[in-house]
Formats: C-alpha cells, structure tokens, sequence
C-alpha cells in the first residue's frame, strides 16, 4: 500500500513537472513580448494613463430635499 502512494505521488510530481516545461516551451512567448518596465521609462510618449484616484472614497453628505 505505501509503495502504490509513492508510485502515485512520483507519477503526480512528474506530471507536474512535465506540464511546466510544456508550458515554458509553448506558452513562453506570450510572456517575452510584454513591454517590460525599463522600455516604458525610456521612451516618455507611451506613458500609461492612470485615473486619480485620490478622491476615492471621499465622503459626501447629501441634504434630502422636499418636493
């Protein structure tokens, strides 16, 4: 019984490892066209617009008016 639990726990950890280099091999480069963050410092006409979000969260009281 403990050498069937360690078989399946071989075949898992192999699986495992198998479906990582297969993902590394196929799904790699996908990862290496991303702009990494150096390229958008340097070139200052592609900087991402990011909403202000300063004011998130700002409490504002409301008066209720009688018709």
């Amino acid at each position: 019984m403990f050498a069937g639990l360690l078989r399946t726990l071989f075949y898992i950890v192999m699986v495992w490892f198998v479906w990582r280099w297969l993902d590394r091999l196929v799904g790699g480069g996908r990862r290496t066209q991303r702009p990494s963050s150096d390229t958008r410092r340097s070139n200052p006409s592609s900087r991402e617009v990011r909403p202000d979000d300063s004011k998130e969260g700002e409490y504002v009281d409301f008066e209720e008016v009688k018709d």
